[in-house]
């Protein structure tokens, strides 16, 4: 009985304050998604469509395996909404949305295999700006990889962000590379045994952040994937 008054005060709930999808603004009844499975599947254009071993336009250096994206950044589109909902709306459960949407691609991928044996790295926060946020949107994206793979995430404390960095939004190449050099530092060097890492972002753009954390684990690895929602 006192579960059924929980359904019925859900659904009266759900008629009175409806979650609309923030792509189409279609209901989304019964659903914390915040995006409609149409709009996953075809509102936004596909990245590396050909599973390239990067992205067209990235340069990549030979050290990583592969880097991946799903989709094509929208500068003042509704990808870039969705994920400007994700950082700054206090939304976390649309990162682990992504997340498991991301890794539909990411296990097609010929160069990199997802495998219960890859860690998953999300680019740390510096604590000052996650405390902020009050989470990680990388870590949000990881989870939701983590949930559909059995891939194991890597714990926070194993690598620290040390330096407070400005936005990377607007820099040039070089001054996105002197603003994130020395960001990271590792902490727990034995978490890495497998050999093999998976970095995840929510957006690369010249790749300066994902690849000086890449670097730092560089001696330890094998293989490092880099994977993002976005290219831009």
């Amino acid at each position: 009985m006192i579960g059924y008054f929980k359904t019925l005060g859900s659904d009266i709930f759900d008629l009175l304050y409806p979650v609309s999808c923030l792509v189409c603004g279609d209901r989304l009844f019964h659903d914390n998604s915040h995006i409609c499975t149409y709009c996953l599947d075809y509102a936004f254009e596909p990245a590396n469509e050909e599973y390239r071993e990067s992205c067209d336009g990235l340069i990549i250096p030979d050290w990583i395996t592969m880097q991946d994206s799903l989709w094509e950044f929208d500068k003042g589109g509704y990808l870039q909404d969705v994920l400007h909902h994700l950082k700054y709306s206090g939304v976390s459960e649309l990162g682990r949305v992504l997340g498991r949407k991301l890794s539909l691609k990411l296990r097609k991928n010929p160069f990199f295999d997802l495998d219960e044996e890859v860690l998953l790295l999300p680019v740390p926060l510096h604590p000052s700006r996650q405390r902020k946020r009050g989470y990680n949107q990388s870590a949000m994206i990881a989870e939701g990889i983590s949930k559909a793979t059995g891939a194991e995430i890597v714990d926070q404390s194993a690598i620290k962000r040390i330096k407070n960095t400005r936005t990377q939004t607007g820099l040039s190449s070089a001054s996105r590379k002197n603003n994130i050099a020395g960001a990271f530092q590792l902490a727990k060097p034995e978490v890495f045994q497998s050999g093999r890492v998976l970095i995840i972002d929510d957006v690369i753009t010249t790749g300066a952040t994902m690849l000086e954390l890449a670097g730092v684990v560089r001696p330890l690895c094998d293989h490092i994937g880099l994977a993002t929602v976005a290219r831009a």
